[in-house]
């Protein structure tokens, strides 16, 4: 049972991670129908910016903060600067566009902090544990799905229950109509990528934690974590945190569970599971769990 347990923690902490980067996706998606794949960038980005800031010195919580605030920064440049010139244009012209972005952003990171692993700093002991229901959880564990749990709370509140979250939802239903009724939609769009950005920041950070060094590739991340996009359903940021945290705790139960009954043919076999069951929503569910189905009156 404490295996169990110590798993399911483990795997709440990835599944709030993949909620975090897949949100990001779904955002800017509802908002501006385009497929952000740069979203991994901005993750690696926000975690090399956290070593700055604990490097010169500024306390944890304000080094996170600042981390969330400048990758949200980046995020909208990227949007005001570039994307905002293709609105209109055809979904894989933005893609390709997104994608050329990423690259960017990557060179952007090898040439400001190099090619190499660098250190994180944590608010704890690296080995910390907790006891809950007689099982050993990481302090990292517990702290990202903490940090999971109020971001997205956050995210949800301001989706409900402000101005800004009555214009994105305005903007996803019809752009066209929001701009008819005088809502700022460029400035909806930088806020989306603006919120994308911090999330991916958060993500990032709690991510590099868990081996605490930040990697040059940690930003792959955001590949493993869009299978909950499809799961949880493309339009639905409630479906896409519950696809995250769903898959997240599937994952790390499969590598302890079915991986070692699978030989040599289950070495990483945890690492496609998400995508297997992607596969299957694709061919069964293609809306996702909480997804609705396009219809067209004729």
């Amino acid at each position: 049972m404490s295996t169990f347990v110590q798993l399911f923690g483990s795997g709440l902490a990835l599944g709030a991670i993949y909620a975090l980067v897949a949100l990001g996706f779904v955002v800017i998606y509802r908002a501006s129908q385009v497929f952000n794949f740069a979203q991994g960038e901005f993750l690696t980005f926000g975690a090399f910016f956290m070593t700055t800031m604990t490097a010169l010195g500024l306390p944890w919580p304000l080094a996170v903060a600042a981390s969330m605030v400048a990758t949200g920064a980046l995020a909208a440049a990227v949007e005001r600067v570039v994307l905002r010139r293709m609105v209109g244009r055809p979904v894989f012209v933005t893609i390709i566009l997104t994608i050329f972005v990423g690259f960017l952003l990557r060179e952007l990171v090898h040439v400001v902090w190099g090619i190499e692993e660098r250190g994180i700093a944590t608010p704890w002991e690296r080995t910390g544990t907790v006891e809950i229901f007689g099982a050993r959880i990481l302090l990292n564990s517990v702290g990202a799905v903490a940090a999971g749990i109020a971001a997205l709370g956050v995210f949800f509140y301001i989706l409900q229950r402000t101005k800004l979250g009555v214009a994105m939802r305005a903007t996803s239903n019809d752009q066209e109509v929001a701009l008819a009724l005088g809502i700022p939609v460029g400035r909806v769009f930088s806020a989306t990528w603006f919120l994308a950005g911090t999330f991916a920041a958060l993500a990032g950070i709690f991510l590099a934690m868990f081996p605490r060094s930040v990697d040059p590739n940690l930003g792959l991340i955001a590949l493993r974590a869009f299978p909950a996009v499809i799961v949880g359903g493309l339009m639905s940021p409630v479906g896409t945190v519950l696809g995250g945290l769903l898959l997240g705790v599937l994952e790390v139960l499969a590598q302890g569970y079915v991986n070692p009954r699978l030989g040599s043919f289950g070495d990483n076999f945890h690492e496609v599971f998400p995508y297997i069951i992607m596969i299957l929503f694709l061919m069964f569910r293609p809306h996702g769990l909480f997804g609705t189905r396009d219809v067209e009156r004729v």
